[in-house]
């Protein structure tokens, strides 16, 4: 009777963890994210450009750095995910402050091919509206909710530390799922990188 006793109270307790675990995730998948309103500038024509909610876009918006290294090393896989996704699902490059110029975004964009469009964030509002403080970082939206927010991956396990062998494709598998209409399972993590220069 013990053992019998034992296993209900450990179903019971697997049974509250996997509610529990879904409900948080429905609450973070309904979560509004308004963009409606903020403004970037274009990097390559000095122009702005106003974000507009959309009914049916999906779109990344993946914060950069130019000197950040951790920046450099993910866009391999951020322009690997833009071309996979290219007809499907909007991919934004935003520079948030104005540490860097223009031409200075522009050449990170070449050097490495970031096959994307790249944004100036100079007074910080579309970094202060999606909570970022970290390079890389990346905001998963689509139909005005967030769907995902944080780390690229789970290369780095901490400033200068990097696993040996990625283990986690958060924001792969979060368009994934969410394309696939399907409860993203994995919907914020902790993104590792560079602070932004406030100023």
């Amino acid at each position: 009777m013990e053992i019998i006793k034992n296993c209900h109270l450990i179903i019971f307790s697997a049974l509250s963890s996997i509610l529990i675990w879904m409900s948080m995730s429905q609450i973070a998948r309904s979560q509004s994210l308004s963009i409606a309103g903020l403004t970037l500038t274009d990097v390559q024509t000095g122009n702005s450009f106003l974000l507009s909610s959309g009914t049916d876009s999906a779109t990344v918006f993946v914060f950069l750095s130019p000197e950040c290294p951790l920046c450099q090393s993910y866009t391999k896989t951020i322009r690997e995910l833009s071309t996979k996704y290219r007809n499907r699902v909007r991919f934004i490059g935003v520079f948030p402050g104005n540490s860097y110029s223009r031409e200075k975004i522009t050449s990170f964009v070449s050097r490495y091919q970031l096959q994307i469009p790249a944004f100036l964030d100079a007074d910080f509002s579309t970094a202060n509206a999606m909570n970022v403080s970290v390079t890389p970082t990346v905001v998963f939206v689509k139909q005005s909710k967030l769907v995902y927010f944080g780390a690229i991956d789970n290369w780095a396990s901490g400033l200068g530390k990097k696993r040996n062998l990625i283990t986690e494709h958060y924001l792969a598998d979060a368009i994934a799922q969410s394309l696939s209409h399907q409860i993203v399972t994995v919907v914020r993590t902790e993104p590792i990188g560079c602070g932004l220069n406030m100023y």
